[in-house]
């Protein structure tokens, strides 16, 4: 299966391109591995995209923070956290890892002082088939005893122990590694759980000998329904030898067969009888929505899908400012600088309507250009302002936009784009090939969409600013 990673992160309740999705250098997760986490797979159905298991995986994530001592979060936002990443990326079908960590320094060990603050990332997939047969080594690296509160929570910093027995199974030429209990009895696969079939019945390592695994549990639920019998026990390795199937579990590896353990081939190299049956009840669970454990195991999105208000489409003009313009252009950028900011207002000095005269008069290299209705030249359905700047290391001068503001209720008039095509045609007449902007910075909460409109103008990232040469 094949993962291309998404565009658009959530990071501490916004949206933001995921390269700009950095955490401080001395975050608490970042330096002691205090992040609990869960890894969510999502499904293209009939009846759209939906996440498997969702209040297990949420119930799991619970369980995690509380051994660590992290502040609650609310499941509903970590619900809207994953749709929001989901929606960004137009993800049909794919793979979502969510962190909760605290957000605060690394001057002391305990972390509950700290707010909880959610991470969301995606990938993208191409198929959601079934995996090809994989090999397992025999770690030498053991999973802490089951009487740890830790051994069933899913937390950053103790995955360094799966890492290093994947690693060490890469090595060797495995797909993966097979991790035992201190007693020598199975535990699982690194990031995943272990079933054998012998005489038609399903073996499962008891818990908490192994993590409890929301496809596990699944797993077993499709037993039931099949009439196949399983026995939760401690398992031993030998078992594994001797088994007539082998799989794991996982929400990475849905249900995948094992071929071979520890270099010895395994008597059922691909998908044997019970394993197919598992995997063909899993397909149909995705492929009919009327299925009754599809209800149960399957969640869609229930962010509510605000309805715009219609609006008539209303003609209007681009021009340039002219002075009775500046009480409507100074409450336009109030409103924007309000919304960027995630307040209710915002006052501009007394001194800005001094600029924008300034400005609309030519005695300052720049311009401001606002739409208006059709036949009214009062109100100010938009507007942008720049300036023009001449430096040393460009060795000329560039258009830099200052402002761009559209009225809330006439954005899906095309009144940006055509604000920027003023903005090119003046460059174009001065002369100037070159257009910056400043973007308001990743705290704010409408970064990602002041980002996404100007990334679908051809702006291109320029270390802090957007830029875009003209033709």
């Amino acid at each position: 299966m094949a993962l291309e990673f998404c565009s658009w992160t959530y990071l501490n309740g916004r949206i933001v391109p995921t390269e700009l999705a950095c955490l401080p250098a001395d975050n608490h997760a970042v330096n002691f591995g205090t992040a609990a986490f869960e890894a969510f797979r999502v499904y293209s159905t009939p009846n759209g995209s939906k996440i498997l298991g969702l209040d297990l995986h949420l119930n799991r994530l619970r369980l995690s923070m509380l051994s660590l001592g992290l502040s609650p979060i609310e499941p509903e936002e970590v619900t809207k956290a994953l749709w929001q990443t989901i929606n960004q990326n137009n993800l049909q079908q794919g793979y979502v890892r969510l962190l909760v960590y605290p957000n605060g320094n690394c001057l002391a060990l305990d972390p509950s002082p700290f707010p909880s603050a959610a991470l969301v990332m995606a990938w993208r997939s191409d198929s959601s088939g079934f995996l090809p047969p994989l090999t397992l080594g025999i770690s030498h690296i053991r999973r802490p005893s089951a009487g740890s509160t830790l051994s069933r929570a899913k937390i950053s910093g103790f995955y360094a122990v799966e890492a290093a027995a994947d690693r060490n199974a890469k090595q060797q030429g495995f797909d993966g590694n097979l991790m035992l209990n201190p007693d020598g009895t199975v535990c699982e696969m690194t990031g995943a759980n272990i079933f054998i079939v012998k005489d038609s019945i399903l073996y499962t390592p008891i818990l908490p000998q192994s993590i409890d695994g929301v496809t596990r549990r699944l797993v077993i639920e499709f037993a039931n329904t099949l009439s196949i019998p399983v026995k939760e026990v401690p398992l031993p390795l030998g078992d594994l030898m001797v088994a007539d199937e082998v799989f794991v579990t996982g929400t990475y590896h849905q249900i995948r067969p094992v071929a071979a353990v520890g270099g010895q081939v395994l008597s059922s190299q691909f998908s044997g009888p019970i394993t197919q049956l598992l995997q063909e009840r899993f397909q149909k669970m995705l492929d009919n929505p009327e299925d009754e454990i599809a209800s149960r195991w399957l969640t869609g999105s229930v962010l509510e899908k605000s309805t715009p208000k219609p609006v008539a489409q209303q003609a209007y003009q681009i021009r340039s400012a002219e002075l009775t313009d500046i009480p409507g252009i100074i409450a336009g950028i109030s409103s924007l600088l309000a919304e960027i900011r995630g307040i209710s207002e915002f006052q501009l000095p007394a001194a800005a309507a001094d600029v924008c005269q300034r400005l609309i008069e030519g005695k300052y290299p720049g311009a401001i250009f606002v739409a208006n209705p059709q036949g009214d030249n009062h109100s100010i359905l938009g507007l942008i302002t720049l300036s023009v700047q001449e430096t040393i290391h460009v060795a000329s001068s560039y258009v830099l936009i200052q402002e761009l503001w559209v009225h809330p209720d006439h954005r899906s008039q095309n009144i940006g784009d055509n604000l920027i095509q003023a903005v090119e045609s003046y460059s174009r007449q001065q002369g100037i090939s070159r257009i910056e902007v400043c973007l308001p910075t990743h705290e704010f909460p409408s970064f990602s969409n002041t980002y996404h409109f100007y990334q679908k103008s051809n702006f291109h990232d320029f270390g802090p600013r957007m830029r875009k040469m003209l033709e």
